[in-house]
């Protein structure tokens, strides 16, 4: 599971498509949500795990919205 607060991070994994060095895991889906402590954050969801994790509202998981999913 992965958290990144990171807009600029974020925003370079969707422009390599998920997979920005060749042997990493590809990044298949991104929730963008609120956290416990109100600050927007990115869940980043790796091939092969669960694509509900970011999806399901909690006390640390707030108004989550998909941000992007990989094609």
């Amino acid at each position: 599971m992965a958290t990144i607060d990171s807009k600029e991070i974020i925003d370079r994994i969707i422009a390599h498509n998920g997979s920005e060095y060749p042997g990493e895991p590809a990044v298949v889906k991104i929730v963008q949500y609120e956290n416990g402590w109100g600050n927007k954050t990115f869940g980043v969801v790796f091939d092969g795990e669960d694509l509900w994790r970011y999806n399901i509202e909690s006390e640390y998981i707030q108004n989550p919205i998909t941000y992007w999913v990989r094609k």
